[in-house]
């Protein structure tokens, strides 16, 4: 309560002196301008300020549009370039839909290196390398450990392995083309589909 009061008579002292005193009339500061922003200047800036807005929208808009369709057929272009087709998408389900868990091992990875952490993994569950697409259309490839009946079972597999994988564990859905499907040459799941042999006409 003591420091409520002092705040508000320290308050009314200012406020008493400033009317009494106006910074005006003090000998050191009578000839410091206090307006800091005259009218006149602030119009000419705004004025000067919705041209230089107006200008650039109608270039920026074009320069933009024509940006953001180029970009989008080179993302269209690197994502037909690449063969594979497993993505961010694949790995997330409406819940109740999914038959197999697993856990994802770290972030997309290119193939050598996805290689070398498939075979670092404990060999008490299975782990799969996939190939896989980024949201940039770049080819890469992502491990995944274990097939587990339940989000349940992989939760304890994630808790329990976690601690000796440096790489974050996220559990996921087993994609179709890694449970139901064959890997490549390389030894990837979810590749491009192998050509279909045209038989020779008689």
């Amino acid at each position: 309560m003591k420091k409520i009061l002092a705040g508000i008579a320290i308050l009314t002292t200012g406020y008493g002196i400033a009317l009494l005193l106006p910074p005006d009339q003090i000998p050191y500061l009578k000839n410091v301008n206090f307006s800091l922003i005259k009218t006149e200047a602030a119009d000419a800036v705004t004025d000067a300020v919705d041209k230089i807005t107006e200008t650039d929208k109608g270039k920026g808009s074009a320069a933009k549009g024509l940006s953001d369709n180029e970009d989008s057929r080179d993302l269209e272009s690197k994502l037909n370039e690449n063969p594979t087709y497993l993505r961010e998408v694949d790995l997330f389900q409406i819940p109740g839909l999914g038959e197999t868990f697993s856990l994802r091992v770290g972030p997309p990875l290119p193939a050598e290196t996805a290689k070398d952490l498939q075979e670092k993994l404990p060999s008490a569950a299975p782990a799969y390398a996939a190939r896989f697409q980024t949201a940039t259309g770049v080819a890469k490839a992502i491990v995944l450990y274990g097939e587990l009946e339940n989000r349940d079972q992989a939760e304890l597999l994630r808790d329990s392995l976690q601690p000796a994988v440096a790489e974050r564990l996220e559990v996921v859905y087993l994609p179709a083309c890694v449970a139901e499907g064959d890997t490549d040459d390389a030894g990837f799941y979810c590749g491009e589909d192998p050509p279909e042999e045209v038989e020779p006409a008689p």
